[in-house]
């Protein structure tokens, strides 16, 4: 696969389709890879350029060594990561689609850099504080979310820097409990996670999420805006499976205030946390009515 240099990162990346179609860039989350939209692709139309980065820390996408100060899992890392790959790509506007930490970053791009985007298709993860969430709903939350708390302990921590794999195959067991990988596929999703970045990426980023660790002074002013859940201007559309073992409804189902030009929340039901793997026809719909839209417009 291709590598681009950036600013402070050299990311890995698959670049799919015509060289001058329609940008469209496809981010994984976590523990996955960008081979988590291969259903997904096969159903889009044949002039869509489909770009999937590596996020940082996976496969052969890492920060440099001439920009420690870089390294960071934060959410305003990976946006910028997100941004520094258009650039280097020369896209000026394109559909982002995200799923995970790649919904997260694609909803803080939709923040920092509104008019680089023709739509927003995100995926299990919301957007917002959750302030809008129950007591009861907020011990809910939690409860899924044990694994986030538990890498905030050193005991955590080491014992994911230590054997990573054991956490990445509970998640996949039971995050989408029908959902089983071919081995094959399975050990290349493995082998792309073991790399010396991967471990302290997933550490920080749950870290620097629960506020139980500093991010890098590099991001500070973005992270700082992002951290004020700005409302998001682009047009999203935001799936969820009904199913999902790491997210809950109520977060997805109650932050439409956070939405200035609205957006359409699809709930599958049964579908576990990897939708784009489960049900890439309903994620496929959802990239191509964002396409047809912005079509549309051109032509009115």
């Amino acid at each position: 696969m291709p590598i681009v240099s950036t600013p402070v990162a050299d990311l890995e990346y698959h670049d799919d389709g015509p060289a001058d179609g329609t940008p469209v860039l496809l981010l994984h989350g976590f523990p996955d890879t960008p081979a988590t939209w291969d259903g997904v692709l096969a159903l889009l139309p044949d002039d869509v350029r489909a770009i999937r980065p590596m996020l940082r820390g996976v496969g052969a996408s890492r920060v440099r060594d001439d920009a420690a100060d870089a390294r960071s899992g934060q959410v305003a890392a990976l946006a910028a990561d997100v941004l520094d790959l258009a650039d280097a790509l020369r896209l000026d506007r394109f559909l982002l689609v995200g799923h995970d930490w790649g919904a997260r970053a694609a909803h803080a791009v939709a923040v920092l850099a509104p008019e680089r985007l023709t739509g927003l298709v995100t995926i299990a993860t919301p957007y917002g504080d959750r302030g809008h969430l129950s007591a009861a709903e907020r011990l809910d939350d939690a409860a899924v979310a044990w694994y986030r708390y538990w890498l905030c302990t050193e005991a955590g921590a080491r014992a994911f820097r230590t054997d990573p794999t054991a956490l990445v195959r509970w998640a996949w067991a039971n995050w989408s409990p029908s959902l089983r990988l071919d081995p094959t596929e399975e050990q290349a999703m493995l082998g792309a996670f073991d790399t010396d970045e991967f471990a302290a990426d997933v550490v920080h980023y749950y870290r620097h999420g629960a506020g139980e660790a500093p991010g890098s002074p590099r991001y500070a002013s973005t992270q700082a805006l992002l951290d004020t859940w700005p409302a998001i201007t682009v047009p999203t559309t935001f799936l969820i499976g009904t199913a999902d073992g790491s997210e809950t409804l109520p977060a997805a189902r109650g932050n439409e205030a956070s939405f200035a030009s609205g957006r359409d929340l699809v709930e599958l039901p049964g579908v576990g946390h990897f939708v784009q793997r489960e049900d890439p026809i309903a994620v496929a719909a959802a990239v191509r009515a964002h396409l047809d839209r912005v079509r549309r417009a051109a032509d009115a």
